[in-house]
């Protein structure tokens, strides 16, 4: 056991020799008092130099700047619009007349003699020559002319008045035609189909008549009709009543379903005992409600046509 704790120490002291040479050489190498044995950057890689001086700047390359304006956004004028349109007559310019003034007749009238007196003998005094100054100056007066105004009627003055036009222009607004709207109505979807006038139909091809075939009808010692009753799938419908009125037999009432010799819903009625010319009508009830129009069948007496096929099919709920 003490053997093998030397032997752990010289490992510690080995180690711990190591390690202290490691970080001596280490600061030296960080310190450039000795070189590194590995991990140096390579020597033959050149080192950059500057460059010469030519002399000459160099230009200074061109950057461009740009200065944000401002577009303004296009602003729309609404245009105006005319519901009708305006007929405008142009202005009539006014003929002015020019009134008529009063007319003023002038009637000359005929100068008066002067007149003459003689002279005051042995010279005159101062009222003498005052009363023949005056008379002079009267006899002046009366030589000149006088104007008689004419007067106008006030109709005449009223009527030039009112003749007068106005120098108002009159503008005239005629109005356009208004639109008018065509409503057209438009249908919507198809149109419901029309309905038959009975929810069962007669099938085309039939009323038959030919030889019968069932069992107990075959031969001549038989005569009487017979059919089917089905929906338009083909499937049989049971329970309707199928009323045979004849000439000379009578009312016969059957349910379609009972003669099973002609399908599902068969049914079968005999009329006699051999042939004959004889007028039936067929029809189809539901209680009181007719389901189908009424066939008629006129047998011609003979043997290859005892039998008369009807077959009913049903078009629509009832």
């Amino acid at each position: 056991m003490r053997g093998a704790n030397i032997l752990f120490n010289f490992v510690t002291l080995v180690f711990v020799i190591l390690t202290l040479g490691v970080i001596a050489y280490a600061v030296a190498v960080a310190g450039d008092m000795a070189e590194p044995p590995f991990l140096a950057p390579p020597t033959d890689v050149p080192t950059p130099t500057l460059i010469p001086d030519l002399g000459t700047p160099l230009p200074t390359p061109f950057l461009p700047t740009f200065t944000p304006s401002t577009t303004p956004e296009p602003t729309g004028t609404p245009e105006p619009t005319l519901t009708g349109e305006a007929t405008v007559q142009p202005a009539v310019e006014p003929t002015r007349t020019p009134a008529r003034l009063p007319e003023v007749t002038a009637t000359p009238q005929p100068l008066a003699p002067l007149p003459t007196q003689p002279p005051p003998e042995g010279g005159g005094d101062g009222q003498a020559d005052g009363t023949e100054s005056d008379a002079v100056g009267s006899a002046a007066r009366a030589a000149l002319p006088h104007f008689t105004p004419t007067a106008v009627s006030p109709a005449v003055a009223a009527a030039r008045v009112t003749a007068r036009p106005s120098a108002t222009p009159t503008i005239t607004l005629t109005p356009g035609p208004r639109p008018t709207s065509t409503v057209t109505s438009t249908p919507q979807g198809p149109a419901p189909p029309t309905l038959a006038p009975y929810p069962f139909i007669v099938q085309p091809g039939t009323p038959l008549l030919r030889e019968s075939f069932a069992q107990g009808t075959t031969g001549c010692a038989w005569q009487g009709l017979a059919g089917t009753v089905v929906d338009q799938r083909g499937e049989a419908v049971v329970g309707v009543e199928v009323r045979v009125r004849g000439d000379a037999s009578g009312e016969r009432v059957v349910l379609a379903g009972t003669g099973t010799d002609y399908g599902p819903s068969g049914w079968e009625v005999r009329l006699g005992g051999g042939p004959s010319a004889e007028r039936v009508t067929v029809t189809l009830w539901s209680g009181d409600r007719l389901l189908s129009p009424t066939v008629e069948v006129t047998f011609p007496a003979a043997c290859a046509q005892n039998l008369a096929l009807i077959n009913f099919i049903q078009t629509r709920t009832f």
